[in-house]
């Protein structure tokens, strides 16, 4: 009986060390990796945008002990450098990353209630998923994309963001032709925020016609 006491604890002590080392080790790591995305900011100055997946997976390596707003700011720049040259699944990735770090996607019951619990950086990276998602044509979560996208111009549309409320009500309402609902309601909510007979006017009321 002692000695299973006894055989009991050194099991546990052996243990508890090597649970001790681990934590020591991925400390260490997760350090590095803060310290490699400092040295690389400083190394490449004004060209960071160029360089943003570095700089998104090192911060985010090392979220446990840095500011999350880097890697909210990295992940954005780098899912719309991806999107730009047509990775589409890796931009999905960097969107998604992004709005993780910044608490994940509002799940507010209505687009009006939603536009008012997301600030620019969430309704960017939310714009940017939804068109990854339209873009790697996953239909079977069309809902999820419908809502990404509206989210994002109910935002702008709130801000008085004219030019960012009128190109994200455009493609939005194009993407959610056949499967959407509610977007005549959006394009006349962008139009009022634009003058009557200007460019950005016609381009939504380009759009609008394809809904009747």
């Amino acid at each position: 009986m002692g000695l299973s006491i006894r055989a009991s604890a050194s099991l546990l002590g052996a243990h508890r060390s090597r649970v001790h080392r681990a934590l020591q080790a991925l400390s260490r790591r997760v350090r590095l990796h803060r310290r490699i995305a400092e040295a690389l900011e400083e190394l490449y100055g004004e060209d960071l945008e160029a360089h943003a997946a570095e700089l998104a997976y090192h911060y985010a390596e090392a979220a446990m002990v840095t500011d999350r707003g880097k890697l909210v700011r990295y992940s954005l720049l780098a899912g719309e450098r991806a999107l730009a040259t047509f990775a589409h699944e890796e931009a999905m990735t960097y969107f998604e990353r992004g709005l993780e770090a910044k608490g994940g996607q509002p799940s507010a019951t209505s687009s009006e209630n939603a536009g008012n619990a997301i600030d620019a950086e969430m309704a960017a990276l939310l714009f940017g998923l939804g068109r990854a998602q339209v873009a790697t044509r996953q239909r079977l979560l069309v809902q999820e994309y419908l809502t990404n996208l509206r989210l994002a111009p109910d935002y702008y549309i709130q801000e008085g963001n004219v030019e960012r409320a009128v190109e994200v009500a455009e493609y939005t309402v194009r993407a959610a032709l056949g499967v959407g609902g509610g977007e005549a309601e959006l394009l006349s909510r962008a139009l009022a925020l634009v003058p009557a007979g200007s460019r950005q006017a016609g381009r939504l009321l380009s759009a609008y016609g394809l809904t009747l």
